[in-house]
C-alpha cells in the first residue's frame, strides 16, 4: 500500500505530470525545476495504481542517475534499501546489454558476447586501417580515433557513412570508399570474436524491436516507458523508444531543449521538438519553478536563452529569496583574469564556503592553463574534471585483458594486448599465436607449436603458463582469480613503470571493486559500462574546488560559479558559424549560468599573451546582447552590456583604470 500525499508534496506542475493519465507525455523541465523528483514520484504513483514494478522501464543517461532514482523511490515507499524493486532501470546501453543476453540470438548476437570498450575498439581499427591505407600515398591519414568517430556518428544518427562525411567530416570525403571497406572488415572481425561495441548495443536492440517475433514481445514487456534527459537522445535511441511505446503509447519523456548541448555526440535536438508529432495527442507539460538559483541568476538565464529562435518557450521563476546580481568582470589580460578568480575563491573560502561548492567553468580545457598555474602558486587544491579515467589506465586494461580472454577465448583484441606486452612478440607474431589459440583451444595452449624467436618463445611459455594457472583456479572466487593475474603481472609492472607502487595500489582497488561481483561475466560487462571509477568509492572524494568544461558540468550545481574566458575567440566557439551551431553555443552558456545557486561571476580578459605578444580580444557576443541592468560590473566591463546603464552597481575593489592597460611583457 502506497501512502503518499502526492498533491501536498508536489507543486502544481509536478503533480500534473506525476498523476497524468495514460498516453504520451512530454515534460519540459527547466533547469533546477525538480525533474528527478518528478520522475521518482511518477514511479511511486504508478506503483500506487497497482502497476507491476517489472512493467515499468526507466531509461537514463548514467547508471548513477538510475540508481539514485530507485533508491529515492524505495525511500518514498519506506522500503529497506536492500529490498528488491524489479523496475527495469538503467542507461540505454546497460538495458540493451541485458536484453541482448536474453534475446540477442534472434538478431545474430550470441549470448556470451563480450563488450569492447573504446580503447580496444580503436586498437582493432588501427590494425585494420594499416591493411587498407598502407598503399595510399597521402601526407595525412585519419587516425583510429577519427575513423571510430565517423562510424559512431553514422550509426547513432542512422545515416550512411557517405552522409556522415558530408555532414561533419568533409575533409575525409575522398576516402569514402576506404571507410566503407574498413567498416565491413571491422564488423566482420567483431562478429568472429563475438564482440559488440557501445554502438552495436543500441543497433542490435533496435533490430530486436524491429524483429517480428521479439519486437512484439518487447512491445508488451513494459506497460510504461519513462525517459530522462530526452533532449540528449540520438536518432537511434529515439527509434528504439518509439518502437517500445508505439502500441500502448504510455510514454513519458522528460527533457529541456534549452539544455541540448551534445550534438557532437550525435544527440539530436529534433527528437524533443518532434515528439508531439511522433506521438499525436501528446500532452505537453512545463516545469518552470526553479528551486536552485536566486531570482537574479534566473532572470539572467531567461534573458540569455530568449535570443534562441528555435525552442519551446519557457519562463523560469525562482522561489529562492533575492540575493545579489551576477557580476560581469573584464580584466586586462588572461593572467589578471586568473588572479581575479583566485582572489575571489580565496575570499569565498575565508567566508566559510566549502571548496566543493565552488566551480570554475570554461568552454574548452586549454582555457584553464593560467588559472591552474595561479591556483598551484597559491597552493589552492583543485580537481580538474576530464582526467584519465580509472578503467582507461594501461595497467588496469592489461589485467582486465587477462580476465577477458579467460572468459572469451576468441577475444582477439585482449589476446593481442597481452601478447604484445612481452618481449619478442610483435603484431605479426601476436596474430600467429592468436590464430593458433583459436584453432587448438584453451586446453592445448602450452603444447602449441608456434614459430617464434628465442625471446618470443620464452614470453609465450610464460603467458601460456599463467593461463594454465588460471584454468586451475576456474572454480575460485573472482577476487582470487584476479589476485593470481595481478601477482603474475607485477613483475612486468615493476620492470616497465617508475611509479610501480602507485599502479599496484590501483590494482588493489580493482580487487576491492571485483569483490562486489559473484561471476566474471557480470563483472566484465559492468566494468565496460561504468562511467567512472569514482562512483565506486564516493566517500573518498576530496573536498576540492572544481575546474570543469561546461559540457562536463551539466546536471550539477554549485553555490558559486565562475564562467571564465568569455571572449569572442572562445565562447561561442570560433568554428560555430551556422545559426544552428550558434544556438547550441547559447544553450551551452545557459547551462553554465544555471549551474549557479547564489553567486555567479562572468569573467573575460581584454588581451591574451600569444606568440610573444598580446592579442586583443572582445567580449562574447552573448554578453554584449544582455541588458546591463541584469548585472553588476567593473569599469572595464561597463561598455559590454550596454543596452541600459540603469541601476547598475559597479564593482569597486578592482583597479578599474582602462587607460594604457597592457602590462609590460616582462612581467610574464
Amino acid at each position: 500500500m502506497v501512502n503518499i500525499d502526492f498533491k501536498k508534496e508536489l507543486n502544481e506542475g509536478q503533480y500534473a505530470v506525476v498523476s497524468a493519465e495514460l498516453g504520451p507525455h512530454l515534460v519540459l523541465a527547466g533547469a533546477g525545476s525538480g525533474k528527478t523528483r518528478t520522475l521518482v514520484y511518477r514511479v511511486a504513483w504508478l506503483l500506487s495504481k497497482q502497476v507491476s514494478a517489472d512493467k515499468i522501464l526507466l531509461l537514463t543517461f548514467t547508471n548513477k542517475a538510475a540508481n539514485e532514482m530507485i533508491a529515492r523511490v524505495k525511500s518514498l515507499l519506506h522500503w529497506s534499501p536492500d529490498k528488491k524493486l524489479s523496475i527495469w532501470a538503467g542507461t540505454f546501453h546497460s538495458v540493451a546489454n541485458r536484453l541482448l543476453r536474453m534475446y540477442g540470438e534472434a538478431v545474430g548476437v550470441p549470448k556470451d558476447f563480450a563488450i569492447i570498450d573504446e580503447d580496444d575498439k580503436k586498437a582493432l581499427l588501427k590494425d585494420i586501417i594499416k591493411d587498407f591505407f598502407s598503399q595510399l600515398d597521402l601526407k595525412r591519414l585519419p587516425s583510429p580515433s577519427v575513423v571510430n568517430e565517423i562510424f559512431s556518428f553514422a550509426t547513432n544518427s542512422q545515416i550512411s557513412i557517405e552522409e556522415g562525411l558530408a555532414r561533419k567530416y568533409s575533409d575525409w570525403q575522398p576516402l569514402l570508399e576506404y571507410f566503407e571497406k574498413i567498416k565491413v572488415e571491422f564488423d566482420k572481425r567483431k562478429r568472429l570474436a563475438k564482440l559488440l561495441d557501445f554502438d552495436d548495443l543500441l543497433l542490435y536492440w533496435y533490430r530486436l524491436t524491429e524483429d517480428h517475433g521479439v519486437g512484439e514481445l518487447l512491445a508488451k514487456k513494459w506497460e510504461h516507458v519513462l525517459v530522462d534527459e530526452y533532449q540528449d537522445t540520438n536518432t537511434l535511441q529515439a527509434k528504439i523508444i518509439f518502437n517500445l511505446a508505439r502500441k500502448h503509447k504510455n510514454i513519458l519523456v522528460v527533457g529541456d531543449d534549452a539544455q541540448s548541448i551534445y550534438s557532437f555526440r550525435a544527440a539530436n535536438i529534433q527528437n524533443i521538438f518532434d515528439f508531439p508529432k511522433v506521438f499525436p495527442n501528446c500532452q505537453v507539460h512545463k516545469l518552470e519553478i526553479n528551486y536552485r538559483s536566486t531570482p537574479e541568476i534566473v532572470e539572467l538565464a531567461n534573458a540569455v536563452i530568449a535570443s534562441n529562435t528555435k525552442q519551446f518557450a519557457k519562463n523560469l521563476q525562482a522561489v529562492i529569496p533575492k540575493y545579489i546580481k551576477p557580476e560581469l568582470i573584464a580584466l586586462k589580460t588572461n593572467r589578471e583574469e586568473a588572479g581575479f578568480i583566485a582572489d575571489r575563491i580565496q575570499g569565498l573560502l575565508a567566508d566559510g564556503l566549502e571548496p566543493k561548492e565552488i566551480v570554475v567553468l570554461f568552454r574548452a580545457t586549454h582555457h584553464s592553463q593560467y588559472l591552474e598555474m595561479e591556483l598551484n602558486r597559491r597552493q589552492i587544491v583543485y580537481e580538474l574534471r576530464g582526467g584519465l579515467k580509472f578503467f582507461e589506465r594501461a595497467h588496469i586494461k592489461d589485467v582486465l585483458a587477462w580476465l577477458r580472454v579467460f572468459y572469451n577465448l576468441s577475444d582477439e583484441i585482449s589476446w593481442v594486448r597481452i601478447l604484445q606486452l612481452y618481449e619478442g612478440i610483435g603484431p605479426a607474431s601476436a596474430q600467429k599465436i592468436f590464430q593458433a589459440i583459436i584453432k587448438h583451444g584453451s586446453l592445448e595452449l602450452k603444447n602449441m607449436s608456434i614459430p617464434l624467436g628465442q625471446t618470443g618463445q620464452k614470453s609465450w611459455s610464460f603467458i601460456s603458463a599463467v593461463f594454465e594457472k588460471m584454468l586451475l583456479k576456474k572454480d575460485s572466487t573472482l577476487t582470487e582469480l584476479l589476485g593470481l593475474v595481478i601477482e603474475e603481472y607485477s613483475d612486468y609492472l615493476k620492470n616497465t613503470y617508475t611509479d610501480f607502487y602507485e599502479r599496484l595500489e590501483d590494482l588493489e582497488q580493482l580487487k576491492v571493486f571485483a569483490s562486489n561481483y559473484q561471476d566474471l561475466s557480470t563483472f566484465l560487462a559492468e566494468i565496460t559500462l561504468q562511467e567512472q571509477f569514482a562512483e565506486v568509492n564516493s566517500n573518498n572524494k576530496k573536498n576540492n574546488i572544481i575546474l570543469s568544461t561546461v559540457h562536463q558540468a551539466k546536471g550539477l550545481e554549485w553555490q558559486a560559479v565562475f564562467i571564465m574566458n568569455l571572449t569572442d575567440q572562445s565562447f561561442p566557439h570560433p568554428l560555430a558559424v551556422s545559426e544552428e551551431e550558434q544556438e547550441e553555443e547559447r544553450r551551452l552558456f545557459y547551462v553554465a549560468i544555471t549551474r549557479a545557486k547564489q553567486q555567479l561571476y562572468l569573467v573575460y580578459p581584454l588581451a591574451n599573451l600569444s606568440f610573444g605578444g598580446f592579442k586583443m580580444l572582445q567580449p562574447s557576443e552573448f554578453i554584449a546582447d544582455l541588458d546591463g541592468r541584469l548585472l553588476n560590473y567593473n569599469q572595464l566591463a561597463k561598455s559590454t552590456a550596454g543596452k541600459s546603464d540603469g541601476d547598475v552597481q559597479y564593482v569597486s575593489e578592482l583597479d578599474d583604470s582602462s587607460d594604457g592597460f597592457l602590462p609590460d611583457v616582462s612581467e610574464w
